[in-house]
């Protein structure tokens, strides 16, 4: 049913004495999971097939199977995508689970694992991520940052205070703040969302738009490599899209005066290429001349910051 990840090393087996917490990150495609000790020692990390074809009751039966083959515990952390109910631990909706609608996540796998529901964890995956990024990760030792990433969409965690901050629920989603009310549909119903101008699907399109790179639009592999090689028509693309995603985070700048912000997600390969373009439109979008402090910092975990930060969810529960 597993493969093993290849991120990092695993550490020796847990000794009786370890604290140690399973962690499980649901994606689109694929399950990532894995155990991780208080003191941040990675044990164990595998990918699953999460078997989506099967339907929801299937996917839950497998989870919970992860969850007795990493080798259990006291809590459960996981983390999904979509809209929750977090105080329930109940799935609203999730356009990339098909059939995760109203879903009673925290009693469905509390049920399965044997574990009273409280002590099930259920967490916006890109939430997670952020916890897992500023425990472990390129945000290790900040207080206050904001996890942005950028894949199909765009979302975002908040930290503040060395805490996860989700407001009523939903605080962090950066995707969907209007960037240009004239600019293009959402899938939210809104124009303009920074999540339509600098996600990845944003910038393949806008790449094929302006057939770039010349030989193969839309290509986002390409377009980097050549921006990187000093093509002038990918570097001013791939700047103009940092320069709208800089302005979809200049409100929050001006609101939070956050000064770190971590970037994952696929497309964010390509900070190095964006990064001056986020400056510009950060520059624009607030005040203060407090752009050029601001620290942008690609995400150093990769596909594990999801369960890790999932696992470190349940450590700190209360």
């Amino acid at each position: 049913m597993s493969t093993p990840a290849t991120p990092r090393q695993e550490s020796p087996a847990p000794s009786a004495h370890d604290a140690h917490q399973v962690g499980i990150d649901l994606g689109g495609t694929s399950v990532k999971a894995g155990v991780v000790t208080h003191d941040g020692r990675i044990l164990q990390e595998r990918n699953y097939d999460p078997g989506f074809s099967r339907g929801p009751a299937a996917v839950l039966d497998t989870l919970a199977g992860i969850f007795r083959e990493l080798g259990g515990g006291e809590r459960l952390g996981i983390g999904v995508p979509g809209l929750l109910d977090r105080p329930r631990g109940h799935l609203i909706a999730s356009p990339n689970l098909p059939g995760f609608v109203d879903l009673d996540m925290r009693g469905e796998l509390a049920r399965r694992v044997g574990l009273a529901p409280e002590r099930v964890h259920v967490e916006n995956d890109a939430n997670a991520a952020a916890v897992g990024e500023l425990w472990l990760g390129a945000g290790r030792g900040e207080r206050d940052a904001l996890m942005v990433t950028l894949g199909t969409g765009i979302g975002g965690g908040l930290i503040l205070n060395g805490e996860l901050y989700a407001g009523a629920g939903m605080a962090g989603e950066v995707g969907h703040i209007v960037v240009d009310p004239a600019g293009p549909p959402c899938g939210c119903g809104k124009r303009g969302c920074v999540e339509t101008l600098a996600s990845a699907t944003a910038a393949k399109r806008r790449a094929l738009a302006a057939q770039l790179p010349p030989d193969a639009p839309g290509d986002l592999v390409m377009l980097t490599e050549r921006a990187r090689a000093g093509a002038l028509a990918e570097s001013a693309l791939l700047r103009e899209i940092g320069r709208d995603l800089g302005r979809g985070l200049g409100p929050v700048l001006c609101l939070l005066d956050l000064r770190v912000y971590v970037f994952g997600g696929g497309f964010s390969a390509a900070l190095d290429l964006l990064q001056s373009g986020v400056r510009e439109g950060l520059e624009e979008r607030s005040y203060g001349g407090r752009a050029p402090a601001v620290k942008l910092l690609g995400a150093t975990l990769g596909p594990a910051a999801g369960w890790i930060g999932a696992a470190r969810v349940a450590m700190l529960a209360r």
